[in-house]
């Protein structure tokens, strides 16, 4: 199979879970013996990250486009040119590795797809960015609704909810799940596990909360339970990694030292946060899959987090799962598990198994299984 993946390599580098996503698919469906790929790149990224990102990706061979990214797309979208066989004539499958668009002759267009949260009420608060952000994907779904042959789903609940608002491409969903990168199953690297000592955390113990401080993931509950965890468990501190928006600056500020804004953290780092905390805190409103979920348990976590959208497909039983808008549950289940090292240690067990069913290879294998059926 002929494959050109179109892949934002800004993402790929000191990525997030969108951007591991794409690298990991990227490089292990590349791994498998029958796959020819191409990597279809803004050629400005690739001059400033691909030294940063190193192999396999320094490796690969590659095609450039025009224009830098934004420009590219609306070209595409715009005019429907140049084709990807302009930029290879041999291509069989194209493959945006996020929601995008390639125009093709005769080859086949397959597309990953997150999950429907912009759509969905509630999810985010209703501004001119999330109403920006509802016509560029309606106007992106039109489109690839009559060009696309595939939509690749991280979940079956990211299927039945885009399948939902975008009824006529139900038929072309195939599913296969994230996973957690083969870092998360292996120890703490010696500067990975530095992190420890930026944030002022080493040999401290700590909740990591990884998904920052914003309204998608449930801000509004940590903040208002943190205090009273906190003053059960005095010597524990917060760890809070990736976004925070400004609107709960205030509110994270006030809570002293018992709470540490750690930012955005690159893989390495990751990994020795997940491992060194006493548990992970995602308790998020609506998540297509929950990355944080798999990674943890891959590191050996104890994982609680929320009992709607995918998070429950992916947790399984493997994680105590609770309302997101009942902070009380969540105050006496973390207390409650603090307190119990049998139950911390049974829900790493069964954290540890239930992540072996996610990894990328098998996930890769899986989507160019389907990529292979549109030949």
């Amino acid at each position: 199979m002929d494959l050109l993946s179109y892949v934002h390599l800004r993402n790929i580098y000191r990525s997030t879970g969108v951007g591991r996503v794409a690298r990991e698919l990227t490089q292990n469906m590349a791994r498998l013996p029958d796959v020819q790929a191409r990597i279809l790149v803004d050629r400005g990224d690739y001059d400033r990250v691909i030294a940063k990102v190193g192999k396999p990706w320094t490796g690969f061979e590659y095609r450039f486009m025009q224009h830098e990214t934004s420009r590219q797309q609306a070209i595409w979208f715009l005019t429907n040119r140049p084709k990807a066989e302009d930029y290879w004539p041999d291509v069989e499958v194209v493959h945006c590795t996020a929601e995008s668009y390639v125009p093709v002759r005769k080859a086949r267009l397959a597309v990953s797809c997150h999950d429907a949260q912009h759509f969905e009420p509630g999810v985010h608060k209703l501004s001119p960015w999330l109403l920006r952000h509802r016509l560029k994907w309606k106007l992106l779904f039109d489109r690839l609704d009559r060009e696309a042959d595939m939509f690749h789903m991280i979940s079956e609940f990211a299927a039945e909810r885009t399948a939902h608002y975008f009824p006529t491409i139900a038929s072309r969903l195939r599913v296969v799940p994230n996973a957690a990168s083969e870092s998360f199953f292996q120890p703490a690297t010696e500067k990975g596990l530095q992190v420890l000592k930026q944030l002022g955390i080493e040999g401290r113990p700590f909740i990591l909360a990884p998904g920052g401080l914003q309204h998608r993931k449930n801000a509004e509950l940590i903040l208002d339970a943190w205090p009273r965890i906190h003053e059960r468990n005095a010597e524990l501190i917060l760890v809070v990694i990736n976004w925070t928006d400004p609107v709960y600056q205030e509110r994270a500020d006030a809570l002293g030292a018992s709470c540490v804004l750690g930012g955005f953290q690159e893989e390495e780092e990751l990994v020795a946060l997940y491992r060194a905390a006493e548990l992970v805190w995602f308790p998020t409103r609506y998540d297509g899959f929950g990355m944080p979920v798999i990674e943890a348990m891959a590191s050996g976590t104890p994982v609680v987090s929320s009992n709607t959208s995918g998070i429950p497909e992916v947790a399984g039983s493997a994680a105590l799962l609770l309302s997101p808008d009942r902070p009380d549950e969540h105050i006496d289940a973390i207390c409650g598990l603090l307190e119990d090292t049998a139950a911390r240690e049974d829900m790493t067990q069964r954290g540890m198994q239930r992540a072996q069913q996610y990894r990328w290879e098998r996930s890769a294998e899986s989507l160019a299984a389907h990529l292979r059926s549109l030949l």
